[in-house]
């Protein structure tokens, strides 16, 4: 093995060691420092907090920590703080991956909207009243990262008056957000909960022409590495296609490094920012598709595969959120050692796979997913004494949420324009009308 390679695969080695993440929760702990009163400063302690709950390696610790910020976000109570410290777009008023779901009726039935990507949630904080907000809207997260410790994450909550509606990164959320804040109403879906099945038209077995697809962005946390590792030990006819774009500075070019540092330099196909035609294209040829993260959101990729009808590979120790959807029908969970001779099965057996039509028989996707975040909020609505006469436009995801239906994209245009002049936040990415 390459003196490169070795540096890979010690680093990555460090990133997820228990007994290393541990004893960097306890020093950011430390680093934390005392309870302050002065809102900034209690802002920072529950910033650095989180950091160390996320990388806190067991429950005790992790309880240790929760219990310091939960002091801290008790003390800052409800006053404001500037977000852009923690957020360089914080200034910002345009929240591009959200979306208006049901407009406001009256004083006992609010809007919805449905807000995704935490680095977002604090333009709403620091440009509105959002008093004046939840008065008017229920709001619905969509924490898109494993692991919901985050300065936003509690404040949001700490902060609104009324429930905030929340589904997962991983279904070990559903116990944490409750411990966070008691007003978190757990919706118990994912990011990847809503992908629409006719973006997708799977391809006969026979006709398929790619072995491996990975689909994901050039990111360390996605460990390349290990498919590079493996495709040595792969036959030189494994078809193997990586789509992606760059991400914390890595590139093309850092990609190709860590091919040559593991000799499979010319093994595989690279394409950088592809069209979701060509991604679609490429689920739907491959005969496996393969996500080799230890630890990220709930990973959209996985659900996009199957409803094109390729079974995944996921690894066993992944916290990866989809991994729930991984099952006889869908796919294989697969270990880091002798990774080469199981992919090799996992291609000789792809055609035993039925993900599609597992994932359709149990509404895994953006129709059935609307239909049971609308009864989550509509059971929790009349609880609370309000009037539910309308539901929720169903939406999808890709890029960002949008709802399905043309006439539901358009009635909710004025909206929208209700919420700019309002509040002076537009919501959505498109041009308000």
């Amino acid at each position: 093995m390459s003196l490169a390679a070795i540096k890979i695969e010690l680093e990555d080695w460090l990133r997820y060691n228990s007994l290393v993440r541990g004893v960097l929760a306890e020093w950011k702990m430390l680093r934390a420092g005392g309870v302050a009163d002065e809102p900034q400063a209690l802002a920072r302690r529950i910033n650095r907090l989180c950091a160390a709950a996320r990388l806190a390696a067991n429950p005790a610790q992790i309880r240790r920590i929760e219990a310091r910020i939960l002091q801290a976000v008790k003390l800052l109570g409800n006053r404001r703080i500037d977000w852009s410290e923690f957020e360089p777009s914080a200034e910002k008023k345009v929240l591009e991956n959200a979306a208006v779901l049901k407009p406001w009726v009256s004083e006992r039935e609010k809007g919805v909207v449905y807000l995704s990507f935490e680095y977002q949630w604090p333009r709403l904080l620091q440009n509105c009243d959002v008093t004046e907000f939840a008065r008017r809207y229920e709001v619905v997260l969509a924490p898109v990262w494993v692991s919901p410790y985050g300065l936003v994450n509690y404040l949001l909550p700490a902060q609104w008056p009324g429930p905030v509606f929340s589904h997962l990164s991983d279904p070990n959320d559903a116990a944490i957000l409750p411990r966070m804040a008691p007003n978190y109403v757990v919706v118990p879906l994912l990011c990847s909960s809503w992908v629409n099945p006719d973006w997708y038209e799977p391809v006969p077995f026979e006709k398929k022409d790619i072995d491996i697809f990975m689909l994901a962005n050039f990111g360390k946390y996605k460990r390349h590495f290990l498919l590079f590792k493996a495709l040595r030990r792969l036959p030189r006819s494994t078809r193997v296609l990586l789509i992606g774009q760059h991400n914390a500075g890595r590139t093309r070019e850092t990609l190709m490094a860590e091919a040559r540092a593991y000799g499979v330099e010319g093994r595989f196909e690279l394409e950088e920012n592809a069209t979701d035609a060509e991604v679609f294209s490429a689920f739907a040829r491959a005969k496996t598709s393969l996500i080799l993260s230890r630890r990220e959101g709930s990973c959209i990729a996985v659900v996009e595969s199957i409803m094109a009808n390729t079974p995944v590979g996921l690894l066993a120790n992944a916290e990866v959120g989809s991994r729930i959807f991984i099952n006889e029908q869908t796919g294989r969970f697969l270990q880091e050692n002798n990774l080469a001779e199981q992919l090799a099965d996992f291609i000789a057996n792809a055609g035993k796979y039925s993900p599609r039509q597992w994932a359709l028989a149990n509404n895994i996707h953006c129709r059935g997913s609307s239909a049971i975040l609308n009864e989550i909020i509509k059971r929790t609505v009349l609880a609370g004494g309000g009037q539910w006469t309308q539901d929720i436009a169903p939406f999808q995801w890709r890029p960002a949420p949008v709802p399905i239906k043309a006439e539901d994209k358009a009635r909710l245009q004025a909206e929208r324009r209700e919420i700019y002049e309002r509040f002076g936040i537009q919501i959505g990415r498109e041009p308000l009308k």
